[in-house]
């Protein structure tokens, strides 16, 4: 037995990179009863305290449990690495980056969480908003939660891209990199990073301009310089537009947003209509008169016409007839449907026109000939002046 044992012993005693089999052991030890912990914690926040807050009334403790307290668990996994790091011997440089990587991946998981968890309280909040509403019930309540999603997304949207760049920074940070010093010992060199990077951090800050102020969101119908057509997709660099007149995609950097003006036709309700109709001027007044009383019975009618945005008027005497005006703003469900819209309400302005007997003005004019009795112009106007000049 003893013998046995003293074969044994230097097994134990063995030594590799620096440590004994014995120490290896020892950290091992130290990591499985330090993870046997966060299971236990694990099952205690699965069975009880989550079951917890789930019965509670609010849903706060919901949200810390969930994105809070959860993170816990994974953080004691590096406590334990760590732990058993330390009761090796390692060389002092290899140490120092495993104790950096192990704090950029605990920052990490922080920042991941606290993202979750104000993205939900968030959510969260839209959602009690969007209840309220609901219970009041306001004419504009479908137009009122598409804002509330509207604007969660765009919170969600450049909140991600903050903490993203605040996220590396830090990282950076934790890691031990200077920043400053590598710049300045780029040179030359980094003027020309500087200036390659300049465009994509500019189209980032205008994809963050873009999602912060709502201009568009993908999905929506914009007009934007020479196109037009529905936004595909937001990029971190470049929105993709898919235009209306081919159904090809254009690619437009994000910085170009920012200067230029955007026409967004994505939840308009409200549409103007101006029509200038020409009359002839054979057409008295009292028939006109009666012309724009027809019209305006027609239009005032009609079920999505807003009364206070309606003029139909003798509106002038053009060079060629007399102008009616018709002017009314319609409320519609979208856009698309206001381009049928138009041509039915035409239809039903000419039909009036029809019943009153009244044609539309073509532009005409008429040309008067002066000359010889008969109406035709007289040769000689044509031929040019030889008469001898007076004498001196």
């Amino acid at each position: 037995m003893d013998q046995l044992i003293s074969t044994i012993r230097p097994v134990w005693q063995f030594s590799f990179l620096g440590n004994t089999i014995g120490q290896y052991l020892v950290a091992l030890f130290i990591f499985m009863a330090i993870m046997a912990f966060s299971k236990m914690f694990n099952y205690f926040f699965e069975k009880y305290l989550h079951a917890w807050a789930e019965k509670t009334a609010t849903t706060i403790d919901d949200l810390i449990v969930k994105n809070v307290i959860r993170p816990l668990y994974f953080l004691l996994l590096l406590l334990g690495i760590y732990f058993a790091k330390n009761s090796l011997k390692m060389p002092d440089l290899l140490s120092l980056w495993t104790n950096r990587l192990m704090m950029a991946v605990g920052i990490l998981i922080g920042f991941i969480y606290l993202f979750r968890f104000l993205e939900a309280l968030m959510e969260r909040g839209g959602e009690r908003y969007i209840e309220r509403l609901e219970l009041e019930n306001p004419p504009d309540l479908e137009e009122r939660k598409r804002t509330v999603e509207r604007v969660i997304k765009q919170i969600r949207e450049v909140g991600l891209t903050i903490f993203i760049i605040v996220a590396i920074l830090t990282l950076l940070a934790n890691l031990g990199i200077d920043l400053k010093a590598i710049w300045a010992s780029l040179g030359i060199g980094g003027i020309a990073v500087v200036v390659a990077v300049k465009d994509p951090l500019t189209n980032v800050v205008g994809r963050i301009y873009i999602l912060s102020t709502g201009i568009f969101d993908e999905g929506h119908f914009i007009v934007f310089k020479n196109w037009s057509g529905t936004v595909k997709r937001i990029g971190f660099f470049r929105t993709y537009l898919e235009l209306f007149s081919d159904m090809t995609t254009v690619s437009i950097p994000n910085a170009q947003f920012i200067n230029e003006g955007v026409k967004n036709y994505y939840g308009r309700k409200k549409f103007m209509y101006k029509w200038d109709l020409d009359v002839p001027y054979d057409i008295s007044g009292e028939r006109i008169e009666a012309l724009i009383e027809d019209l305006r019975d027609l239009i005032l009618n009609l079920p999505e016409i807003n009364p206070n945005m309606c003029w139909i008027y003798l509106e002038r005497l053009d060079r060629y007839a007399k102008v009616v005006r018709v002017w009314f703003q319609v409320n519609l469900t979208d856009w698309a449907t206001s381009l049928f819209y138009g041509s039915r309400v035409l239809k039903q302005i000419q039909e009036r026109f029809a019943t009153q007997k009244i044609d539309f003005a073509f532009p005409t004019s008429t040309v008067h000939l002066h000359g010889t009795p008969g109406g035709w112009p007289d040769p000689a106007s044509f031929l040019p002046d030889i008469s001898e000049p007076a004498q001196g």
